[in-house]
């Protein structure tokens, strides 16, 4: 096989650029501690980082779901409690009312203070977190009480608001992270109807009012009290469901993160030897081709 001239020039120049490309490769690496680049760097490691950044992005956005639905479900709990508070005050003065010889006059004022408590209990149903009513349903955009008089208006729907924190369809029993209006209140709102009826007989302040309070209202408002209770019991537990799940998904964020972090991180130090090996070996191949390379008439006219 004859040997040219041109052919020791461009074996020589071919070896020089993969020499170069390699001391560029690892200096590129070195700028941001990074051993990935493009897939052509290493095609096992790069399918395993995809995977690994999709279950990062899908486990932030189910951490994101649990954090929302904690925060809806705290405030949910937050009014069921003052609800709860609510309903011992009002059976408190229907006690009051209803035991001994009250005048009427006196029975009608607890029947004005039951009527401001009432207002209170529109306003606990009408909660909000950001723009957002937390007892609407799916209607959350529209405050879901008004009252009129004696009338009390429910605008919402009977459709959950549903935060998914794990694959699959959605469960709007498991999934769901807040009450709707009846839920709060009973099918139909009995608890406030409830409620104006012992206001309504508080008002009137007859004997017989306040043997029906005594009687009828007092059970009405235990009936109701446990209806709330029980409705918050089933928040709660949800709620450290929840809490549980949170922490799993913090914990497989460190597993994740740490996982991707030993696929793609470089070994420093590993890569500086190399670096300083690659240069030497770029240097060391121009002090070699200089003396390989075949005379040119421009050495000759020198």
């Amino acid at each position: 096989m004859r040997i040219t001239n041109n052919m020791i020039s461009y074996n020589f120049l071919t070896s020089l650029n993969k020499s170069l490309e390699r001391q560029n490769k690892i200096q590129e690496q070195l700028s941001d501690g990074k051993a990935i680049h493009r897939a052509s760097d290493d095609p096992i490691k790069t399918i395993r980082s995809l995977r690994f950044n999709t279950n990062l992005a899908q486990n932030e956005q189910y951490t994101q779901n649990v954090k929302d639905a904690l925060s809806w479900m705290e405030t949910t709990d937050g009014v069921m409690s003052d609800l709860g508070s609510i309903m011992i005050s009002i059976k408190e003065k229907v006690i009051q009312a209803s035991t001994g010889s009250n005048p009427e006059s006196a029975v009608q004022t607890i029947g004005s203070e039951v009527d401001k408590l009432l207002d209170h209990i529109i306003t606990l149903g009408n909660t909000k977190i950001g723009d957002r009513y937390i007892f609407s349903g799916q209607n959350d955009k529209m405050a879901p009480f008004t009252r009129t008089g004696d009338t009390v208006t429910y605008h919402g729907d009977i459709n959950k608001i549903s935060m998914p924190i794990q694959p699959g369809i959605v469960d709007p029993n498991k999934d769901s992270v807040n009450l709707t209006g009846y839920e709060l209140f009973g099918s139909k709102l009995s608890i406030i109807n409830h409620v104006i009826e012992i206001k309504d007989h508080l008002t009137a302040g007859t004997a017989d009012d306040q043997k029906w309070l005594s009687e009828t209202g007092l059970q009405y408002l235990e009936d109701d009290h446990s209806q709330i209770l029980q409705a918050q019991t089933e928040i709660g537990g949800r709620y450290s469901m929840y809490e549980m799940s949170q922490s799993m998904m913090e914990d497989n964020y460190t597993t994740i993160t740490g996982d991707l972090s030993a696929n793609e991180d470089l070994d420093i130090p590993k890569a500086i030897i190399d670096f300083k090996t690659s240069e030497n070996v770029y240097k060391m191949a121009l002090s070699v081709g200089a003396s390989i390379m075949p005379p040119s008439l421009v050495d000759f006219l020198k």
